[in-house]
């Protein structure tokens, strides 16, 4: 069951750690379809398992405030803590449609949206407060110490990699992320590091 996440406490001397992992397939991925609050499909508890298998014990593990986060982050922990900051996108009036619905009957709309990060035409949050949302939560773990499991949405994930990176949002449509997929992060209390971005690892060291 979910719990309200708690702040991690400070670990002095000690580097943090970070894996942000993007929930597993859903419906949306499927069609695509921009997300709703969808579980996970069929057969990825399977995968999940395998995964959290391989990739061994975090803590605090942390999910997005979705269905499908939290099934996901379930899979590594029983007692998973929701994490508001780690939600999905607000699609406003394009949450649930396809992007091909979309592209037919506002393909200006979807264009400009796809274009310009600061702009949100189905009256939803733009890619540029997704980010300032979830760059303030990343820069509030410097110094916590410890291995974080955070499970979120692929745009988050993204826009974490193009914070941490210093790359430009107009650089976000350019990556691909996959269901599962990871990014992983380190810090020595001042700034994070790039330790690995892309596929499922097999294993940490």
């Amino acid at each position: 069951m979910s719990t309200q996440a708690k702040e991690p406490k400070p670990a002095a001397g000690r580097a943090t750690r970070l894996t942000v992992l993007s929930r597993g397939a859903t419906a949306a991925n499927r069609l695509p379809r921009f997300s709703a609050d969808d579980p996970l499909l069929p057969g990825e508890q399977a995968r999940l398992s395998e995964l959290a298998h391989s990739l061994g014990r975090f803590h605090p593990v942390l999910h997005a405030p979705e269905r499908s986060a939290a099934e996901t982050a379930a899979a590594f922990c029983a007692d998973a803590a929701s994490c508001p900051a780690l939600r999905d996108a607000d699609y406003g009036q394009w949450t649930g449609r396809t992007v091909a619905d979309v592209a037919e009957r506002s393909p200006e709309d979807l264009q400009r949206w796809m274009a310009d990060p600061s702009s949100a035409p189905h009256g939803g949050e733009t890619a540029e407060a997704v980010r300032a949302r979830a760059a303030d939560w990343l820069d509030g773990l410097h110094a916590k110490g410890g291995h974080t499991l955070a499970v979120t949405h692929a745009i988050v994930l993204k826009l974490l990699f193009l914070h941490v990176v210093g790359a430009p949002l107009t650089s976000l449509r350019r990556i691909d992320v996959e269901p599962l997929a990871m990014l992983t992060l380190t810090s020595d209390g001042r700034r994070w590091a790039l330790r690995g971005f892309g596929a499922p690892l097999q294993g940490r060291r």
